[in-house]
């Protein structure tokens, strides 16, 4: 499939488009104590680092026998969880993915969902709850469709709470911890035109779904603001461009179902991620015929920074760490 978010997936395409992102020389030395965790493919393998407050990289999970991708920090900054899948394969195959966690540090690999567990042909997008007990993620299950299911921590104890048989992807958590956002085909729609998904929102026990973007575009990735006031996520608005397609950075207020453009230009900008005062979004862009970035906005869309910058490799969608 092409994108890293969940829909990256492989059998939707789900997300976008799998940005390649790259780093390497030209580092932004100010970032305000922040630090970045993100996957990297060199000599076709892709393996997960780090960019420290100093600028300098790290190697967090190397394996030269997997692609190992999608790395999200919980909250107390003490575990890693990323999924790992086959050598050989894209680095968002979903449908051989296994969920693994580490220490921050890289130490301390352990497999937490298995190929197969559950019964389940294909998962993706794990995020952690806010208070860190718990994971959220979409999984392909016996129904044979994309839903929303809720773990422990530990990976243990699955329970679906998506409620109809739809196109559920990219689940992530409000900052309270009472709802999950996501985006899914509307209620009623039959058919499998991507650019039918919308944002939702629903209780964590699948109840109260309600739908806040209502528009003809593909929408991917929600996250909520930590202030609790905005969805920020990433839309496909032309399909065919360079390959890629162009997405735009758009966000939804929550109080009154407002859809805001922040970034919209004739490039791929992906997975949208907020820092903790609510200021700042850092995505993945990809500019036609050349290699990503991962840049930062303002939330109003403004004074567009380069982070992460190079010619030398791809990088992909990058957690922030503060």
């Amino acid at each position: 499939m092409k994108k890293h978010s969940l829909f990256s997936f492989p059998i939707v395409l789900l997300s976008l488009f799998a940005l390649s992102c790259s780093k390497g020389e030209d580092i932004i030395e100010d970032q305000n104590g922040l630090e970045l965790i993100y996957y990297s493919k060199r000599n076709n393998i892709i393996n997960i680092y780090k960019l420290n407050a100093l600028g300098q990289e790290e190697e967090l999970i190397i394996d030269n026998e997997h692609q190992d991708w999608w790395p999200r920090l919980s909250p107390d900054k003490k575990t890693l969880l990323w999924y790992k899948s086959p050598k050989n394969g894209d680095y968002n195959n979903y449908e051989q993915a296994e969920l693994w966690m580490a220490n921050a540090d890289g130490t301390n690999q352990r497999k937490v969902i298995a190929d197969g567990q559950y019964d389940w042909t294909a998962q993706g997008v794990a995020d952690w709850s806010p208070d860190g007990e718990e994971l959220v993620m979409a999984v392909t299950d016996q129904t044979g469709h994309w839903h929303i299911y809720i773990t422990d921590a530990n990976g243990q104890n699955p329970r679906k709470i998506s409620q109809r048989n739809s196109l559920y992807t990219d689940p992530s958590w409000s900052p309270d911890g009472t709802r999950i956002v996501c985006t899914a085909f509307p209620k009623d729609y039959v058919g499998f035109n991507l650019f039918e998904l919308e944002v939702h929102t629903m209780k964590t026990d699948g109840t109260d779904e309600q739908r806040l973007t209502f528009d003809e575009m593909r929408d991917h990735d929600p996250y909520w603001s930590p202030d609790g006031k905005e969805i920020a996520f990433e839309s496909q608005w032309e399909l065919l461009h360079c390959f890629l397609g162009k997405w735009a950075i758009r966000k939804v207020k929550v109080a009154n179902k407002q859809t805001i453009e922040l970034l919209k230009d004739d490039t791929a900008n992906g997975i949208p991620r907020w820092t903790e005062d609510s200021q700042h979004l850092y995505f993945a862009r990809t500019e036609c015929a050349e290699y990503g970035k991962i840049v930062k906005i303002d939330r109003t869309g403004e004074n567009m920074e380069v982070v992460i910058s190079s010619s030398e490799h791809n990088i992909y969608d990058c957690d922030v760490v503060e």
